[in-house]
Parts: structure tokens; sequence; C-alpha cells
């Protein structure tokens, strides 16, 4: 099962890959929507779990989500940013930065477990 993890902020994307990876799950770390997509592809691999920042450049969280959804339709994703999202994101998860590194694996252990 893998979970990918884009952000634009490359410590965020490589703390988020530390945390989880030393938890034992698989993890696949990108810096940009259009990059994960393309590994997505080209490797054939349906993410159980997509963590994505919402503010990116070319591509937000949200739009990176239905993208990601229509080749992994059970994809679970969890959105975070440094400001609130009312209504942006639908009924995705969201995870408000900056938050407490339990959080993020409480949350991503219930997903797997639900």
């Amino acid at each position: 099962m893998a979970i990918y993890i884009v952000d634009d902020n490359t410590d965020m994307c490589e703390f988020l890959a530390f945390l989880l990876s030393s938890e034992g799950h698989r993890v696949h770390a990108f810096n940009c929507p259009e990059e994960a997509l393309s590994h997505m592809h080209s490797k054939q691999l349906q993410p159980k779990i997509l963590i994505t920042d919402y503010n990116m450049p070319r591509m937000n969280g949200y739009e990176l989500h239905q993208h990601v959804s229509t080749h992994s339709p059970k994809v679970k994703t969890i959105v975070i940013s440094g400001r609130a999202l009312d209504g942006l994101i639908g009924g995705l998860h969201f995870l408000q930065k900056p938050f407490p590194p339990q959080h993020m694996l409480n949350m991503v252990n219930a997903l797997i477990s639900g």
C-alpha cells in the first residue's frame, strides 16, 4: 500500500516522508503534482492515501486529488494548508499547518484501518 506525499515545500515533504516511513509505511514523495501523477501512471501504482498541500503552482491539492481519484478511485486524501479551506476541498480530510506530527500519524492510521 502506497502513500503519496505532494508538497512544493521540500522541507515539509521530507519531514512527512521521514515521519511516515519511520512508522513502516511505503512512501513516495514529490515536490510537484505533475511528478506524482507521472510516477503513478508510469509505475501503475494506486495510492491508498494521498497527502497533499493545497497551495501549489499550476495545480492545487484539490485538483490533484481529482486527477488521482480518476486513476485510483478508492484513494483517501488528506489536504494540508497553512490557512483554513472551508468549502474548497469538499469532504476531504484536512490538517492545518503547523500540526503536531502525532495528528498526521493518527489520521493516516485511521484512514488505513477504516
